[in-house]
């Protein structure tokens, strides 16, 4: 499976020691970041997923209604228009992969490219073992410096301490003295964002995902 909802944690796993931006030293973090031109167009539509395999259709829905693309009225919030969890489902992307598999086991990561390219943004997606370190960093800071640009992280929890397996959220933020990137989380209900070195982000990407055995990687949206 591609991602995980297991809730039981791996006695080899790493330890939690994250900074998350509830804490003080994360919200220090927060105050002094150079970049935060994507925080506050994220937070301000980005939601929990709705289950345990939607952070691909919950980052999705929250990055394109960040976006200046125009948005679809569902008829259950007619006349407002958004991108919702499931009005992404539209007939193109429910043959990339149908509702029922993502509810099954998620999002790969060129279908998380491709969901967004057809609903009308443009995205190019790159696997972790395709890239290094150096390439993330520059890649997030010149993605996170365009308005018109977000940074879509796909993922491992593992690596970080956390409990589950693959997981897809946006990057928000970067703070250049201390090399770290404010990762957003669709999974509200366990772990608020939290700040990750670009090692340990790239770490985390490299786990691979069982269901393509590939590393996982990232995705870089446009308007």
């Amino acid at each position: 499976m591609s991602l995980t909802g297991a809730v039981q944690a791996d006695s080899t796993a790493k330890v939690d020691t994250n900074i998350y931006l509830t804490s003080p030293e994360g919200e220090q973090l927060f105050r002094d970041a150079e970049i935060l031109t994507d925080y506050l167009k994220l937070a301000s539509y980005l939601e929990s997923e709705h289950i345990l395999t939607f952070c691909g259709p919950a980052s999705i829905a929250g990055v394109m209604n960040s976006l200046d693309i125009e948005r679809p009225v569902p008829p259950q919030l007619y006349p407002w228009p958004l991108f919702t969890q499931t009005s992404i489902f539209t007939p193109e992307n429910q043959k990339v992969k149908s509702y029922a598999m993502v509810e099954h086991e998620g999002l790969e990561l060129p279908q998380l490219a491709q969901f967004f390219i057809n609903l009308g943004a443009k995205a190019e997606f790159k696997h972790a073992d395709n890239f290094d370190e150096n390439w993330l960093r520059e890649t997030i800071t010149k993605t996170l410096a365009d308005p018109n640009k977000r940074f879509v992280a796909n993922y491992s929890r593992k690596p970080i301490g956390q409990i589950g397996g693959g997981h897809i959220s946006p990057v928000a933020a970067y703070d250049a003295d201390t090399d770290r990137v404010l990762v957003m989380d669709v999974a509200r209900y366990k772990y608020p964002p939290v700040w990750l070195t670009i090692a340990e982000l790239y770490g985390a990407m490299m786990d691979k995902d069982s269901t393509s055995n590939r590393a996982r990687g990232a995705v870089i949206v446009s308007q």
